[in-house]
């Protein structure tokens, strides 16, 4: 008894060693951190005497680089920023989350400087994540985030941590002393068979190695699934880094050379506006790829946020840009698409957007109220009555090799563009509307395949 309880405490801190190192390495939860320091900032500033007041104690608070509280107009009012105060929220997705009433959160470029006790920190243009918390009164308060600052945030994968250094120590102290009272278990047991019937003896000893052996046999069963799931998640964590490495460092190596060479250089005005231009384009693809990746996090945490409604296919096709099928014209004036148009509009213009990364010169969206093509992959579960949305391009097709994993996150066919993020957000968001992807594809181009739940009308429903 004594064995097993010391045994037991000894696998316990074991696991609790695993729990805690793999706690550690995992990133931070943002969304719950975020929505928790802007009901705090909230809080602080509702119980202070003045909004300036506010503000400055939410800063001090949560060690954040400022903290602004705008008002309904979309007007901020007060800010631990002075240049900040009297400005508009300029920011088009914050100013939407403002006006209605949406918790919101993203990486942008500044358009103000901001202060610190005066000083300026991050001069206009420095890439900062803000989020903002509306409240019932119409105002809302802007926590500002250095981006850098958050990433530190982050525990460094592969560092042993001394809580879990202290779990295996204390393991390995249960360990011996359960081996010390198993060693005088057994000569005890040697005693007692001295004085029992040797086959009584013979027959426990039998079924005390029996258990054992399936004991081992589950352990050494855990400890290779344990194993496998953390090799998984080192060759993910280990693209990510690449791909981040990658796809953030080339342009911003751009941005710097050309400022450098704007400041040094002497350039003429035909030089110097293309070497604007390209600054300009390697930004905002440097925001785009920002973009992405929180768009994922924030999909994975909080979940897409949509509203399904039924709409008249034809009205559809033409919200989106899709060309309808000439085939199913008349069948299609009596379908309707249950779907939220915002979302199958980011879902069709992902595809678009891939489609042009990877080397497509022409691509086509289309949609009909019958399937166009024969899938070599599909995604969710098709639904029984559809409609079919459809994204073609004339680019050189997925290798078939790396198509099963190609939905797969951070999965890249090469290293050359992409951040492996678009096709796994474009299935998050088909599967979360209750349809299904799907994907035929060949040397000569890809055709993507989107299925939304559908309903036959009463009535014939015309062109809006």
């Amino acid at each position: 008894m004594v064995t097993a309880i010391t045994w037991a405490l000894a696998g316990a801190c074991l696991v609790a060693a695993i729990v805690h190192q793999n706690a550690s390495t995992a990133p931070i939860g943002e969304g719950e951190v975020f929505v928790s320091e802007a009901m705090e900032a909230q809080t602080l500033i509702d119980d202070s005497r003045s909004p300036a007041e506010g503000v400055r104690r939410a800063r001090n608070a949560l060690a954040v680089e400022a903290v602004s509280l705008a008002g309904g107009e979309g007007l901020v009012v007060a800010s631990t920023s002075e240049t900040l105060i009297g400005r508009p929220i300029d920011n088009p997705l914050l100013a939407y989350g403002l006006e209605g009433g949406r918790f919101t959160a993203l990486a942008s470029p500044t358009t103000h400087p901001l202060e610190i006790d005066g000083i300026e920190e991050w001069p206009a243009g420095s890439i900062l994540y803000e989020v903002l918390s509306p409240s019932a009164g119409g105002d809302a308060v802007l926590l500002h985030y250095d981006l850098a600052e958050l990433l530190s945030r982050r525990a460094q994968p592969g560092t042993i941590q001394p809580l879990t250094v202290q779990f295996l120590a204390l393991g390995g102290v249960f360990a011996l002393l359960g081996t010390a009272v198993f060693v005088g278990h057994t000569r005890a047991a040697r005693r007692h068979r001295e004085l029992a019937i040797e086959s009584d003896v013979l027959r426990e000893q039998s079924r005390k190695l029996e258990e054992a052996n399936a004991e081992l046999g589950e352990a050494r069963q855990r400890a290779e699934r344990a194993l496998a799931l953390a090799e998984e998640k080192m060759r993910i964590r280990s693209e990510f880094v690449l791909m981040i490495n990658h796809e953030l460092r080339t342009p911003l190596t751009s941005v710097v050379t050309g400022a450098e060479l704007m400041r040094d250089a002497e350039l003429g005005d035909a030089d110097r506006q293309e070497l604007i231009d390209s600054m300009v384009a390697h930004g905002k693809r440097l925001n785009e790829i920002i973009d992405q990746i929180l768009a994922v996090a924030r999909i994975e945490n909080r979940g897409l946020g949509y509203e399904l409604v039924r709409t008249p296919l034809l009205e559809a096709c033409e919200s989106v840009g899709a060309t309808i099928d000439a085939e199913t014209r008349d069948y299609a004036k009596r379908l309707l698409v249950r779907t939220d148009l915002k979302t199958l509009g980011l879902i069709l213009a992902s595809l678009s957007d891939n489609a042009r990364t990877h080397g497509a010169r022409r691509v086509a969206v289309g949609c009909s109220g019958r399937s166009v093509i024969q899938p070599m992959l599909e995604i969710g579960e098709r639904p029984k009555e559809a409609v079919y949305f459809t994204v073609g391009d004339d680019g050189p097709g997925i290798d078939p090799d790396f198509l099963p994993r190609a939905f797969e996150k951070f999965e890249k066919n090469s290293f050359s563009s992409g951040t492996g993020l678009g096709l796994y957000m474009v299935q998050l968001m088909v599967v979360a509307l209750g349809g299904s992807v799907a994907v035929d594809t060949s040397s000569t181009g890809s055709t993507f395949q989107i299925a939304l739940p559908a309903r036959v009308a009463d009535r014939v429903m015309e062109t809006v």
